[in-house]
């Protein structure tokens, strides 16, 4: 008679951080199709944290000069020094046209803005990337010392 072999497979658990913004690297962009078309998720590797901590951002696979994910890359790439919401789309000044995609970007630096969501179905909470910024724009200031300041 045979011993039978145990199966255990250990659901993956992503490390989540608290909401704000981290300096990072672009890990990987993943072309994906949805119930309303193509997507692309952008991987991110905030720095100092573990490799089960990447936060995904999500755009359009569109190369549209105003668009979310032209704006991102352009942040990335260092070719827009842009921090709005609406990915530049009220500025007045010309941003280039690029391409785009993980050839371009992947390694990358910028500076992600992570939310952390609760996702009712799975009873968990999930990061997400709301925004990616130039690098410099979410470098944390250093503490001033205010001690040596003669009042």
């Amino acid at each position: 008679m045979t011993e039978r072999e145990k199966v255990s497979v250990p659901a993956f658990v992503p490390e989540i951080i608290e909401a704000g913004t981290y300096p990072a690297t672009v890990v990987e962009i993943r072309a994906l199709h949805g119930d309303y078309g193509p997507y692309a998720m952008w991987v991110f590797q905030p720095d100092g944290y573990s490799e089960d901590a990447r936060p995904a951002g999500f755009t359009s696979l569109s190369a549209a000069r105003s668009g979310k994910a032209m704006e991102w890359a352009r942040r990335i790439l260092g070719k827009s020094d842009a921090t709005d919401t609406l990915y530049g789309k009220d500025m007045k000044d010309k941003r280039p046209n690029i391409n785009w995609g993980e050839d371009e970007l992947k390694g990358g630096r910028c500076s992600i803005v992570v939310e952390k969501k609760w996702n009712e179905d799975e009873e968990v909470y999930r990061n997400v990337v709301a925004n990616v910024l130039p690098e410099a724009a979410g470098a944390p200031e250093e503490d001033e010392d205010f001690s040596e300041i003669p009042w």
